[in-house]
């Protein structure tokens, strides 16, 4: 690996105040080559699926509400919810145990079994409030703050802000992480500008 980047050639661009501009591109292409060398059976990071849900950092989001939300026991679409999720993401919720705080770091699958056992005998509804997007390149975060109720129409009894972070894999969009917190903690969660 020492061979790829030759003394002369990290001394000329040393000149020129590029050495981290060349050395990140050629990783990137020695890592490209790796891949295609290795014939990779999964040519989308997303995944195979390419649900029409995906075409946007929003519409992801907006499919990730309307899926977790639902009267007790009723059938929710799990799978849609994995397949808008990179294969390796993670689900990070923020928890509050009176001042103590934690975070429990989840899979897909580990978040899909949590759900079914906690919202089996309750209802739980989460509707997004507003959102703030940030996209630059195949890279996306979107803040969301929500509201959670146990009735359609009813009072929140809670309130948070979660945080996706997407990419787009050259054909559609995924989840590659998710953070969030709420009102639980004690704290206020503020409009987002």
């Amino acid at each position: 690996m020492k061979h790829i980047f030759p003394n002369s050639c990290i001394t000329q661009f040393k000149r020129h105040g590029k050495v981290s501009l060349y050395i990140f591109s050629m990783i990137g292409a020695v890592l490209g080559l790796t891949a295609q060398a290795s014939g990779a059976d999964k040519p989308y990071f997303c995944g195979d699926a390419n649900p029409v849900e995906a075409q946007s950092p929003v519409s992801v989001v907006q499919a990730l509400y309307g899926v977790v939300s639902g009267k007790a026991g009723e059938p929710k679409n799990w799978q849609l919810l994995k397949e808008l999720h990179a294969p390796t993401a993670s689900l990070t919720p923020v928890l509050h145990h009176g001042t103590v705080l934690d975070i429990q770091y989840l899979s897909v699958a580990d978040f899909v079994s949590l759900n079914k056992s906690i919202f089996a005998e309750i209802n739980f509804f989460e509707t997004e409030v507003e959102h703030k997007v940030i996209e630059v390149g195949h890279m996306a975060t979107v803040l969301s703050r929500y509201e959670s109720r146990d009735e359609i129409g009813a009072a929140p009894y809670s309130t948070g802000i979660n945080s996706f972070q997407l990419v787009n894999d050259g054909r559609r969009w995924c989840v590659v992480s998710v953070t969030w917190d709420s009102d639980k903690g004690g704290h206020v969660m503020p409009p987002l500008k």
